[in-house]
C-alpha cells in the first residue's frame, strides 16, 4: 500500500498517465522505467518494506541538483507515509509554488495537510491536484477526506466519479453511497450498492436509508430490526436513526422511542426526531421538553446567512407542541420564524395561523391563511402531488432542475446556478442543468453566459430538440438571425412537435417579413395548442396585412411555394421552403422527394440522400422514391446498392430509357467494382440487357448505345460492340452539325432521370 502511494505521486520529474495510476490497495513495484540510479534504488527499499532506508537514501539525493525535485517528491510522500505530516510538508511546500507544481506532490501534499488535520489547506491542495489531472486517485482522497468530515454530499462529487472508473473500490463506493443518500438522490445510491455485501451492517443502513427515500418503511425496518438488536458501536447510531424514522411513519411510536432512548449523544436533529417519537406516543410534555433547550434561544438570536435546515424544523415542531398544549400565544414566535427560516413552506404558514387565530389576532390570522392557500395544492392536485413525488425519488435531476428554476423566478438567479453547476457535475450526461441554466441566464440578459451554457447542453446531448432550441433561442437573441434559423430548423428536423420551436421560429420570420413560411408555422402550433393566444394573435394579424395587399407568392404556403419555385426550376430559391414544409409534414414522402431533388440540384447529394432514403421508409411504392434514391447512390458510386433501388423502380413503373441507362450503368459499375469475382459476367449480362432495353425504347438515345457497345466490348464480343460504337459515331456527328447549324441542344436528364 505504502509503494502505490508513492506511486501515484512521487518521482514526477516528468509528467504520467493517472489513467495507468493503480487504484488503492494494488500492489506493483515502483521503479519507473526513467528514475536515475539513486532514486530507482530508494524505490526499491521502498519495495522492500525499509522505509527508514528509503528515507535515509532520498534526503542525500536531495543535495544532488540533478535529483533534487525528483528526490524532494519522493522524500515528502516517504515522510506521509510514516507520519511525519509537518516535516512532510517543509518539504513539499516550496515544491507546490513551482511555476508549475507537479498533480503528484500536490496530491501528497493534501495527505500531508489532512494527516496533521489542516482540512481546508489539504482541500486546496487537493482541489489543484485535480485540475492537472483531474482523473486521478485524488478523486478518492478529496472523496473520502470530505465524508470522514462528516461532509457526505460534497464528497459525492468526487466519489460518483472515482467509482464509475473503478468500480472494484467498494469502500469508496460505500461512502459514494452515503453521498448520494445525503443528496436524495436515491437511485444512483441504489446502484452503488449493488453488489456489495448484502450482510455487511454498513450496506445494510445504507439500502435501509435508500428504502426510505423510496417510500418504503417496512422494507427497511425488515433490513435493519435484527441487526438493531447489538448494532456495531461504529455505525450503531446511524442504524437507530435509522430505523427509527422507519417506524414512525408507519406509526409505531413505542418503536422509534426504543431506538432514540438507547442514544447517547443527542444533537438538534435527534432532539427533533425524539420529541415528534414523544409527541406520537402522546406524551406531550416530553415532547416540548426534548426540543426547549434548541428552540426558546432561536428567536431572539442573531439570525445566520444560511441556517441549517434543522433550525427550521426545531422551531415548527416546538411551536405545535406548544399549540397542541394550549399554549398558542407563546407558539407564535417560533411559528413566525419557521415562516421566515423558509417562505414556501405551507406548513408552517397553516400551523402560524390557527395559532394567531388561537389567539385573537384573528385579521393577521386571516392574511397567512391565504398566503398558505396560495402555497398549498387544492384537494384535486393530491395524486399529481403524490406522482411529482414519486418522479422526484425517480428523478433526482429533474427534482433539482425544477428547484432552480423555481429560484430563479423567484429572483435568486446565483442561487438558482449554482443549484445547476452542482449538479452538471453530478448528472455530467445529462443536458437538463444546461438547458435550464441557458434559460435562466438569457432571461437575466446574461446572453454570452446563455450561449455557452447553451453550447454545454449540446455536448452533452448533441441532436436533441430542447438543445437546439435553446441555442436558436440565444442565438436570436444576440440577433444573430440565420444563426439561429439554422438552430431552429435542425430542432424541427429532430422534433417536427417542437412547441417552443415553432412559436420562435415563426416570430424570426416575421421579423424577417416572410410572412407566408410564418403562417405555416403558426397553423402547425395551433394544431398542436389550439388555445394558445399568442400564436392566435400572430396569425390573425398576418392575416389581415395579407388581405390588405403584399407579395402573394411569399403567402402561399411552404410546400406550395417550394413546389412551384421547383417547377420553375429555381433550384436555390426551392430549398427552404421545401425544407419548411417537410418539418411541418415529416411523413409525406412526395415532399421528401422533391426536397431531395432540390439539394440534389444544388450540389448537396448526402442531405439529399438522407431525405431520398426517407421517402423510401415512408412509401415503398414509390417508384420516384427508388429511382431518385438509386440515382444518388450511382452518383456516388454504390453501384450494387444503387442498382438494388433502381431494379425496384423499374419493377413499380414502367421504365423509360433514362432509368434503363441508369439500371445498365449501376451493374456495369458493379461488375467493375469487382472485376475477378464470379458474379461479374452476370452483372456486365444484366447491363447488356438494360442498355438493348433502353435502346428499343429510344432508338437514337446515344448514353444507352456507347454504354451497350462497352460492355460487349468487356464481354469480348467486339464485331457487335464496334458495329455499335459505329452508331454512336453517326449519331454524336449528327449532333455535332445540327449545334453547328442551331445552336447547343438541351441536356440529356440528370442521373435522377429527373
Amino acid at each position: 500500500m505504502i509503494a502505490t502511494a508513492i506511486l501515484i505521486a512521487a518521482l514526477l520529474a516528468a509528467p504520467h498517465d493517472a489513467a495507468a495510476t493503480p487504484a488503492p490497495g494494488q500492489q506493483q513495484d515502483v521503479v519507473p522505467a526513467d528514475a536515475t540510479t539513486g532514486i530507482a534504488e530508494a524505490l526499491a527499499l521502498v519495495n522492500e518494506g525499509d522505509l527508514a532506508g528509503a528515507i535515509t537514501a532520498a534526503e542525500a539525493l536531495c543535495d544532488n541538483a540533478g535529483e533534487r525535485v525528483a528526490a524532494c517528491a519522493l522524500l515528502g510522500s516517504l515522510h506521509v507515509e510514516a507520519g511525519a505530516f509537518d516535516r512532510a510538508m517543509e518539504i513539499l511546500a516550496p515544491l507546490t509554488e513551482r511555476e508549475t507544481p507537479d498533480a503528484g506532490v500536490l496530491y501528497n501534499a493534501g495527505r500531508a495537510s489532512e494527516g496533521a488535520g489542516r482540512i481546508e489547506d489539504a482541500v486546496d491542495y487537493y482541489g489543484r491536484s485535480l485540475g492537472i489531472q483531474p482523473h486521478s486517485p485524488t478523486l478518492r482522497a478529496l472523496g473520502m477526506m470530505l465524508g470522514r468530515h462528516g461532509q457526505p454530499a460534497e464528497a459525492y462529487l468526487f466519489l460518483q466519479r472515482w467509482t464509475a472508473s473503478n468500480p472494484g473500490d467498494l469502500e469508496a463506493r460505500v461512502a459514494a453511497a452515503a453521498g448520494a443518500i445525503a443528496l436524495e438522490r436515491a437511485p444512483e445510491a441504489e446502484a452503488l450498492l449493488e453488489g456489495l455485501p448484502a450482510d455487511e451492517p454498513g450496506v445494510k443502513m445504507l439500502r435501509a436509508q435508500v428504502l426510505l427515500q423510496q417510500a418504503d418503511p417496512w422494507g427497511a425496518i425488515n433490513e435493519l430490526r435484527d441487526l438493531a438488536a447489538e448494532p456495531p458501536p461504529d455505525i450503531g447510531g446511524g442504524i437507530r436513526r435509522t430505523l427509527a424514522r422507519a417506524y414512525l411513519i408507519v406509526g409505531e411510536a413505542e418503536g422509534a422511542l426504543e431506538q432514540m432512548k438507547s442514544l447517547e449523544a443527542a444533537g438538534p436533529e435527534d432532539a427533533v426526531l425524539l420529541a415528534s417519537a414523544w409527541f406520537q406516543a402522546g406524551r406531550l410534555d416530553e415532547a416540548i421538553a426534548t426540543l426547549a433547550p434548541y428552540a426558546e434561544p432561536l428567536p431572539g438570536s442573531p439570525r445566520p446567512e444560511n441556517p441549517p435546515p434543522v433550525a427550521r424544523d426545531i422551531v415548527l415542531e416546538y411551536g405545535r407542541y406548544l399549540h397542541s398544549a394550549g399554549e398558542a400565544a407563546r407558539a407564535v414566535p417560533f411559528l413566525r420564524l419557521a415562516t421566515e427560516l423558509d417562505a414556501g413552506m405551507p406548513d408552517a404558514y397553516q400551523a402560524l395561523g390557527q395559532a394567531l387565530a388561537a389567539s385573537g389576532e384573528r385579521e393577521e390570522a386571516r392574511e397567512i391563511l391565504d398566503r398558505f392557500q396560495v402555497l398549498s395544492r387544492d384537494a384535486s392536485d393530491e395524486v399529481a402531488s403524490v406522482n411529482e413525488r414519486r418522479q422526484d425519488i425517480a428523478d433526482p435531476t429533474g427534482r433539482e432542475v425544477r428547484g432552480a428554476l423555481e429560484l430563479a423566478a423567484d429572483g435568486e438567479i446565483d442561487e438558482a446556478l449554482t443549484v445547476l453547476a452542482r449538479e452538471a457535475r453530478l448528472a455530467s450526461t445529462d443536458p437538463r442543468p444546461a438547458y435550464a441554466a441557458s434559460s435562466i441566464l438569457l432571461d437575466a440578459g446574461r446572453h454570452e453566459e446563455a450561449l455557452a451554457a447553451a453550447d454545454r447542453a449540446l455536448a452533452a446531448a448533441p441532436g436533441r430538440a430542447d438543445g437546439l432550441y435553446q441555442r436558436g433561442a440565444v442565438l436570436m437573441s444576440l440577433e444573430r438571425l440565420a444563426e439561429s434559423e439554422e438552430m431552429f430548423r435542425q430542432a424541427l428536423q429532430a422534433q417536427p412537435t417542437h412547441t417552443a420551436t415553432l412559436s420562435d421560429y415563426a416570430v424570426l420570420l416575421m421579423s424577417g417579413a416572410r410572412n407566408g413560411e410564418a403562417a405555416g408555422l403558426l397553423r402547425r402550433l395551433l394544431e398542436l395548442r389550439p388555445g394558445d393566444p399568442v400564436a392566435r394573435g400572430h396569425l390573425d394579424r398576418l392575416r389581415a396585412t395579407g388581405a390588405a395587399g403584399g407579395d402573394r407568392t411569399e403567402e402561399l404556403p411552404p410546400a406550395a411555394l417550394g413546389r412551384q419555385l421547383l417547377r420553375n426550376r429555381d433550384f436555390r430559391a426551392a430549398e427552404a421552403p421545401l425544407d419548411r414544409a417537410v418539418l411541418l409534414d415529416p411523413d409525406n414522402a412526395s415532399l421528401r422527394i422533391d426536397l431531395a431533388s432540390a439539394l440534389w440540384e444544388n450540389n448537396k447529394p448526402a442531405e439529399a440522400e438522407l431525405h431520398a432514403r426517407e421517402a423510401v421508409a415512408l412509401e415503398s411504392s414509390s417508384a420516384a422514391a427508388h429511382r431518385l434514391l438509386g440515382g444518388l447512390l450511382l452518383w456516388r458510386g454504390e453501384h450494387l446498392e444503387a442498382a438494388e433501388f433502381l431494379e425496384r423502380a423499374a419493377a413499380l413503373a414502367q421504365p423509360d430509357a433514362a432509368l434503363l441507362v441508369d439500371i445498365a450503368r449501376a451493374w456495369d459499375g458493379a461488375a467493375g467494382d469487382e472485376p475477378g469475382t464470379a458474379d461479374g459476367p452476370t452483372r456486365l449480362a444484366t447491363a447488356e440487357d438494360a442498355y438493348r432495353r433502353a435502346v428499343a425504347a429510344a432508338p437514337d438515345h446515344k448514353e444507352a448505345i456507347y454504354g451497350l457497345a462497352r460492355v460487349l466490348q468487356r464481354l469480348g464480343r467486339n464485331d457487335e460492340a464496334e458495329a455499335q460504337m459505329e452508331r454512336y459515331m453517326e449519331l454524336y456527328g449528327e449532333d455535332q452539325r445540327a449545334t453547328g447549324e442551331k445552336g447547343p441542344t438541351a441536356s440529356e436528364d440528370p442521373p435522377d432521370g429527373n
